[in-house]
Parts: C-alpha cells; structure tokens; sequence
C-alpha cells in the first residue's frame, strides 16, 4: 500500500484539528497548514497528494489559489465550504489551470472525497494487532494458586 499525503489549510487551529482527525486512516499522513503558501514552500520534504483548501471570509479565499504554480494546481483540490465564506467560482479556478476541483460543505463530504481520491479501491486492512483479551469476556478478580 502506498502512503498518501494530505494537505489541510485551514487558520482557525482548532477546526484544522478536528478535521485532520476526522479524516485521519492509517495509511494517510496529514499535515496541516495556516496558509496555501506555507504549503508548497521549497523547504517542504513530503510530497502532496490532496490538498484540502478551508474557504474562510477574509483568511483563505479562492484568490490566494491563483498565485500556485501550475504543476501544483494539478493536484487534487477539495474546497471546504464555510457558511460565511463567499461560493467559489469553480468554472473560472478551472480556467486557471485546475484540473481536479470539488466543493465539500461539511467534514462528512471531505472524508467522502478523500477516500475516493486516495483508497477509490478500498482500504487495506489494518496492520494493528487486536488486544489479546476480546472485549465481550467478563474477566473476575484473580484466583489466588493452588500448590
């Protein structure tokens, strides 16, 4: 299985946080960033597979996407929508090279765009090891040895 990387800017800690919880599998690596800039800086080691781009009135808007790169505008974009956060016009980001661009209005819809971006195959099984003792026994208190 191939590991996948996930890009979540976001300004607001806290729902950048829950998010990247949110859609959290073992086999993604999320990071998590203030601005698209901070993103893509050429310090950065990982290499992004999905971006997932939080629209937040005068913090994050479409208009900070147009400065990328167009090598970086083929990845895959998911725009979150914010309930006070101007509707992006998709047409026109397609127009200036995007190629891969969806709209999501709650985390529900992200998972549901990451996992058909990055496991449209399914998820593999996880590599964890099942605790020894399974949940449904009812353990009582220790017996003491017989000699």
């Amino acid at each position: 299985m191939n590991y996948k990387t996930i890009f979540i800017v976001d300004p607001i800690r806290g729902e950048r946080i829950q998010l990247s919880k949110f859609v959290m599998q073992e086999f993604f690596t999320v990071m998590s960033f203030v601005s698209i800039a901070d993103c893509f800086k050429p310090s950065q080691v990982l290499r992004c597979d999905l971006v997932i781009y939080v629209l937040r009135k005068d913090k994050c808007e479409t208009k900070h996407l147009l400065n990328l790169k167009m090598k970086l505008k083929k990845l895959p974009f998911i725009l979150m929508i914010n309930e006070n956060a101007p509707e992006p016009d998709m047409a026109m980001l397609k127009e200036q090279g995007f190629t891969s661009l969806h709209k999501a209005t709650n985390n529900e819809k992200v998972r549901e765009l990451v996992l058909g971006f990055l496991a449209a195959e399914g998820l593999p099984p996880r590599t964890e090891v099942p605790h020894p003792v399974p949940i449904g026994i009812e353990l009582g208190p220790p017996q003491p040895l017989k000699q």
